[in-house]
Order: structure tokens, then C-alpha cells, then sequence
């Protein structure tokens, strides 16, 4: 599936874990040691500062906070309550997608409120010159899969002209881009990532961007953001991970998801997804079973499998290899060999989204599996 959160996101690399294990041995000033950080991400990313935070989904809560108090401590203490702020934060309907929890709850736990512009497949520029005549005190704008490939949505740098022509910054989440420059480039103001997806940190976010707008993001911990404080090992993961992925080579990704596809091929019909490190399984056409039945079987099975997508229009798997090993490769590939065989009915035929189990299985933890 890749780094999504549910299965623990990636892997840390013997450097990381290395920083992490020598900084837990030491006492450390925290704010001197972000301070290290916002060099690290800004060598890393051109932008003027950056911080690290607990994840992406609680920079969205400290970014928002930010927009509504800047640097002022008083008015940072005053949250959750935002009486007389500029107290609204736009997104695009579309945009407000579920990761897990939505993005909209995200930026809520700053005390905003949401003001959705545009439709769930379009959104124009009309759309958001609609909405910025209000307190609005920032726009987000959010770059996921998740988003509906069909839509058709406001460019990124036509949501900055159109914001910054109001004086309203704009923030990128871009939980699970591989580089933020272009975000930055584009025009944004605040751009934010996790950093435990595909840079191999441990559970921490990136903000990056402005430095006056960093600045009120990385204040926040001294007000909401106190619940979502990152430690010493967080951060100090985070500046080894970023460091390594922005300078690393990006022909050893694409070796190694060569190499991998072709072990994947040696047991199943495999073909190239759009994303050099997807590719896709196509399912026998003597299977009666669709893509989600076979993909919660093999969930449930030993040892689970768990598919990055169950195309059921396509009868496809979707295999990320982001981060399988060339021994994981070889288990996964036997694993679905056999399951499409000799395919089982799962336990639970449910829909393949970000619960992932049904929700009587949710409510039932701990006492399950």
C-alpha cells in the first residue's frame, strides 16, 4: 500500500534512526533545536523557515491558528475562542477530502470556521473571489490523490493571484508530495507535508514557507499546539530524513522500483501505473470475485496484503512499492498468486477507503484479531 498511516508509514533508515537514538540520550533547548531544524528545511526547500510539527494534520491546525493570530501571543492564548479575528479559512469543496479524519476537522481544532467554495468536481476562479470579501484569513489548498481525478479545480498559482490580490495567504497541504519547491514556487505562502511518509522520518510534519507565517505556526505550541508538541526525536529524525530525501538520487528510486516490478512479474500479470512506483495487477478474466473482494481477502489473510487501491472497473490491484523491500516483493507476489488461484470470500466485503475495517470491527478494539 505505501506509507499510508494506517500501516505505521515508512521505514526509518539506519541514519535516522541513529540521529534519534543520540538525541535521546542528550537535554536539548527545543526552541533552539527547531531553530536548527528551519535551516535544515530551508536548505533543503528554498523557503524563508520551516518547522516541524507532530504530523501534517496538526500543521493544518497550527497553519490555520497562525493565519488568525500571527505572532501575537496574547491572541494565540485566546484560542480556540476567535472572537473579533478574521476567524475563516476557505478551501475548495473538492479539496476537503478524507485522510483518515477530514481536512476541514483539521483546521476546525483552531477555533475557524470552514467556508467551502466551488462544487466537489469544479471549482473556478469566481468561485473563490466569492468567498473573499468575509473574514476569510487564509485559503487552503490541498494536493492529494484523493482529490477527484475527474474535477476540474483552480490551479495552484491562480489561487495565489487570486488570494494574494486580497492580501489572503495561501497553504498547501501536501501530505504526500515528493518535493515541496514547486508548491513554493507556485506562490504559496505555508506549504506542509508528512514527514514520516515518504522522507522515512519518525511521526512528525514539515511547515515550511514565509518566515513571519512560520513564525506564528511554530508560536502556536505555545498556545492549541501545546497538544500536538513534537519531541527532541521527532525533530531530529525529521532533519536527518529530509536531509538524505532531498539529496538523494532520484534514478536509485526508479532502479529500485524496476527491479521490484520485475519480481512482481515473475508470479503475476503486472503493468506500469502512471506513478513509476505503482504498478497494477490485473485480475484473471475467469474470476467471477471483483478487485475490493479479493483485496479484503487478502487483507485478512496470512500474511495480510495490503493493496494501495482496488480498481473494481479495471479488475485491478494497485501495488505501491515505496517502500517494499526486493524480499517483500517476493512474499507479495506469492501471496496474490495464490489468492487469485484460488480466491476465498473475505470475512468482510467492505469498501476500500481510509477505515479501511467496517465499523463494527472499529468498535470492537481491542478485543479483535
Amino acid at each position: 500500500m505505501g506509507v499510508p498511516t494506517i500501516l505505521g508509514a515508512n521505514t526509518a533508515s539506519d541514519d535516522v534512526r541513529a540521529a534519534v537514538d543520540s538525541i535521546l540520550q542528550v537535554n536539548v533547548e527545543i526552541d533552539e533545536l527547531q531553530a536548527a531544524a528551519s535551516r535544515v528545511i530551508s536548505r533543503c526547500t528554498g523557503a524563508e523557515a520551516g518547522c516541524v510539527t507532530s504530523s501534517c494534520s496538526a500543521a493544518l491546525a497550527v497553519a490555520a491558528a497562525a493565519a488568525m493570530t500571527g505572532s501575537d501571543l496574547a491572541a494565540i492564548a485566546q484560542l480556540p475562542d476567535t472572537d473579533g479575528f478574521r476567524n475563516r479559512i476557505a478551501i475548495p469543496y473538492g479539496h476537503d477530502v478524507n485522510f483518515g479524519a477530514s481536512v476541514a476537522q483539521m483546521v476546525r481544532i483552531s477555533g475557524a470556521e470552514i467556508v467551502r467554495f466551488g462544487t466537489a468536481s469544479h471549482c473556478d476562479s469566481f468561485h473563490l473571489r466569492g468567498v473573499l470579501g468575509g473574514p476569510v484569513a487564509a485559503v487552503v489548498y490541498v494536493d492529494s490523490g484523493d482529490v477527484n481525478p475527474a474535477g476540474s479545480f483552480l490551479p495552484l498559482e491562480e489561487c495565489v493571484r487570486i488570494a494574494g490580490s486580497s492580501g489572503v495567504p495561501v497553504f498547501v497541504d501536501a501530505a504526500a508530495a515528493p518535493d515541496l519547491r514547486p508548491f513554493l514556487g507556485a506562490g504559496a505562502s505555508l506549504v506542509m507535508t508528512s514527514a514520516h511518509k515518504l522522507m522515512g522520518a519518525p511521526t512528525s510534519g514539515v511547515i515550511c514557507g514565509e518566515r513571519d507565517l512560520v513564525r506564528a505556526c511554530y508560536l502556536q505550541h505555545y498556545g492549541i499546539g501545546r497538544a500536538m508538541k513534537v519531541g527532541k526525536e521527532g525533530i531530529v529524525g525529521c532533519m536527518a530524513a529530509m536531509a538524505a530525501w532531498y539529496g538523494e538520487d532520484a534514478r536509485q528510486h526508479q532502479d529500485r522500483w524496476s527491479r521490484l516490478s520485475r519480481i512482481l512479474g515473475e508470479a503475476l500479470q503486472v503493468a506500469q501505473g502512471r506513478d513509476p512506483s505503482v504498478v497494477r495487477v490485473r485480475l484473471p478474466d475467469r474470476l467471477e470475485c471483483s478487485a475490493t473482494s479479493v483485496a479484503n481477502a487478502l487483507r485478512e489473510g496470512d500474511p495480510p496484503v495490503w493493496v494501495q487501491k482496488a480498481d473494481d472497473r479495471n479488475r485491478e490491484l494497485w501495488l505501491n512499492l515505496q517502500v517494499m523491500t526486493l524480499e517483500d516483493a517476493g512474499a507479495i507476489a506469492r501471496r496474490i498468486a495464490e489468492c487469485l488461484r484460488d480466491p476465498e470470500s473475505p470475512v468482510e466485503d467492505v469498501a476500500y477507503h481510509d477505515l479501511y475495517w467496517s465499523e463494527r470491527r472499529l468498535l470492537e478494539w481491542p478485543d479483535w484479531r
